[in-house]
């Protein structure tokens, strides 16, 4: 009898003190609740450190850790740290959300676990506000050069988007697009190559509509000596984007690489212009590598088609224009310097220059009157006008580019 009696007793003492812990708990919630809504006469929150205690007390204990009320205070108690007391956790922003997604979480009928206490749409509007700040502190990590902290955040808000039924994030241009982009460039500055590769392949895997992705692909395999794939992923972008100069570029640089002769990449750029004979970009590019060969009149074969066949206003080539004359114009111009000439030699060929000065001027026109702030544009145009005694032009333009300085 005795020895059931103090078995009775010692179930009663345990079940004593475990209701006691489960209300002292309990109690840390309200108490967390209570300090969290306490504002003074000017409307802010004086006691959320007292606040964040009680709630981290909540938290960690396993009577409290999963009760819905926890998890409702908690969240607004941390959003309100994120915002306005970042000095007193550094990962409010982390906590924030991992409270708000727990408050999404759903009872055996499909009802929200904090509905009793707070709205979903609330939920949901305190949950875009972390991914908001997810992103934009992410920003801030990367310029001030902590990439890794950068890269946690941005992996974090991948957690939100789905929960985003009305699209609130891509208001923001928060969206996989632009968080894989900004991942990828956190990474390569951590030189990380397989972390490149891999958050470029997952915006390949979503259709982003960036061809620059391709490019950086491919240089990313390219560093780790794979050429064969690192052509492969430009080809890929070539086919999404065929006229994307960059690409192009970009396939003839690594072909280079890989040992091809500028002759080999006219013939290839040649046979492309049999497929597609008025894509501006290739003529563009086959007269730049006629200008590498020193085949000018080529070249400026070219760049007349392009101007007189396809676009009359496409400034690339223009550009390309007075980078040919430029490239004769210095060439003549050292021949003068260094060549020992006849004074009719020497006649001819200035001729020749004068001519070329007149030639590439339009085009210098009109690309500063495109680019009005190019430095070296209106250097260039400022010493065409003057070779060609145009003195009063020549100042003007010195005058324009002296007032960027």
């Amino acid at each position: 009898m005795k020895s059931i009696s103090q078995n009775k007793i010692f179930v009663l003492f345990f079940l004593l003190l475990f209701n006691e812990i489960i209300f002292s708990q309990n109690t840390n919630i309200q108490n967390a609740y209570n300090e969290y809504r306490y504002e003074d006469r000017d409307g802010k929150r004086t006691k959320i450190s007292k606040a964040k205690e009680y709630i981290d007390l909540a938290y960690v204990h396993e009577t409290t850790s999963n009760a819905p009320k926890m998890w409702n205070y908690r969240s607004k108690i941390y959003l309100e740290i994120m915002i306005n007391h970042a000095e007193l956790d550094a990962d409010a922003v982390f906590k924030a959300t991992e409270a708000y997604i727990r408050c999404l979480d759903k009872d055996k009928k499909g009802r929200s676990i904090v509905r009793k206490w707070t709205r979903e749409e609330d939920v949901l509007d305190g949950l875009i506000q972390c991914g908001y700040k997810l992103f934009n502190s992410g920003v801030a990590d990367y310029n001030a050069k902590k990439y890794n902290d950068a890269l946690n955040k941005y992996q974090e808000i991948f957690k939100i988007i789905p929960l985003d039924k009305d699209n609130l994030l891509k208001r923001g241009n928060i969206v996989p697009e632009s968080i894989y982009k900004n991942m990828y460039l956190a990474a390569f500055q951590l030189k990380d190559l397989d972390m490149q590769i891999d958050f470029l392949q997952k915006s390949i895997d979503i259709s982003a509509n960036d061809p620059s992705i391709y490019v950086y692909i491919s240089k990313a395999y390219e560093e780790k000596g794979d050429l064969d794939k690192s052509l492969s992923y430009l080809q890929d972008g070539k086919y999404l984007f065929e006229s994307e100069s960059m690409l192009i570029n970009s396939e003839i640089d690594l072909l280079i690489k890989m040992g091809e002769s500028n002759q080999q990449i006219i013939n290839k750029l040649s046979k492309a212009i049999e497929v597609d004979d008025l894509n501006d970009v290739l003529y563009v590019i086959r007269a730049s590598r006629y200008m590498d060969e020193e085949l000018f009149a080529e070249a400026e074969e070219d760049l007349n088609f392009v101007i007189n066949e396809i676009d009359p206003n496409s400034i690339i080539a223009m550009e390309h224009f007075t980078e040919l004359y430029n490239l004769q114009i210095m060439k003549l111009e050292n021949k003068i310097k260094f060549d020992k000439l006849s004074n009719s030699q020497t006649k001819l060929i200035k001729n020749n220059l004068n001519e070329l000065y007149s030639k590439t001027l339009p085009y210098l026109i009109k690309y500063v009157e495109t680019y009005p702030e190019s430095k070296p544009g209106l250097n260039n145009l400022a010493t065409i006008y003057y070779k060609l005694g145009m003195e009063k032009e020549s100042m003007a333009t010195r005058d324009k580019l002296n007032l960027l300085k």
